[in-house]
Order: structure tokens, then C-alpha cells, then sequence
């Protein structure tokens, strides 16, 4: 089974750890790095740097460790990108709501979410009918859960703890 990498996704998450020197040394081992052959890890050494910063040497061998070292070109490349440019990271909101929301309602919380966001966030809108009431909403990394089922658990969990 071919495993696919989506280099942009993995290069945005490494973005606040990586700067600078990092991505120097990055791009650097990139170049040294062949084809997996032998000891991938005596491979990832001897391409960087005896003062490389532990994130990068961290990150190539879990690139290794999941398979994906012969990818590190294209990582590297997809990172160079986002440090030149990071407003090219669009963001996808996807909205979770009890009923289906009108156009209008649609259209107001992603005015809301792109002002606080950035103007090229992109919605999706779905309805899961076991929140009961309220939104969950996820932008990136972010999750805002204003539903009425996890009002309830934590209502739940009190009168249990209590």
C-alpha cells in the first residue's frame, strides 16, 4: 500500500518549532539524505551538523520511524514555502451544529471566524443531532465546544464528583 504525504500539513505543524538555523539544517540534511539504505539513522547523523538542534534531528528520525524519509525534499521544500510566505496557510473551519443552519446564520459565523482568522478561511458546515443544541467549532488545532450534550457531561461529571 502506497502511503502518501502531505508535505504542506506536516511543515505547517512543524512551523513554530522551526526557524532560522533549523531550517538551514533542514534543507541541508535534505540534500545528504538518500535513498533509505542500512542504518537510517547513522544516515540522518552523518547529514547534520554535530550542534543541529534536537527538533530537526527529532523530526527526520520520526520521518524515518514512520517510513517516510525518502519524503525529507519535499517536507523541507513545503516548509521553506510556509517560513517565506505563512499567510499561505489557509485554514478550514468546519462548523458542527444540532440542525441545520440557515445561509444566514451560515454567513455570520464565518464572518465572525474570518475576522478573527484571516480573510482566506474556508467552512464547512455539518449537523450531528446528538449535540442537542450549540455549535462545535473547529479551526486548525482549535476546538470551541458550546454544545449543549458536553454542557449536560459537565453538569453530570460535577453532581458525580460532588
Amino acid at each position: 500500500m502506497a502511503t502518501t504525504v502531505d508535505a504542506k500539513a506536516i511543515a505547517g505543524t512543524l512551523y513554530d518549532a522551526l526557524f532560522g538555523a533549523a531550517l538551514e539544517q533542514l534543507q541541508a540534511a535534505a540534500t545528504k539524505i538518500t535513498a533509505p539504505s542500512g542504518d537510517v539513522a547513522q544516515q540522518i547523523n552523518a547529514a547534520l551538523p554535530a550542534d543541529a538542534l534536537p527538533q530537526v534531528r527529532n523530526f527526520l528520525l520520526g520521518l524515518a520511524k514512520e517510513g517516510l524519509i525518502d519524503r525529507v525534499v519535499d517536507v523541507a521544500q513545503a516548509f521553506s514555502t510556509l517560513a517565506a510566505n505563512p499567510s499561505a496557510q489557509a485554514l478550514t473551519a468546519v462548523v458542527t451544529s444540532a440542525v441545520a443552519l440557515s445561509v444566514e446564520q451560515q454567513a455570520t459565523i464565518v464572518a465572525d471566524l474570518r475576522t478573527r482568522y484571516g480573510s482566506d478561511l474556508s467552512a464547512t458546515f455539518a449537523v450531528d443531532e446528538s449535540l442537542i443544541g450549540g455549535l462545535i467549532i473547529r479551526v486548525g488545532d482549535r476546538v470551541l465546544d458550546n454544545s449543549l450534550r458536553t454542557r449536560l457531561s459537565a453538569i453530570q461529571r460535577n453532581m458525580i464528583t460532588s
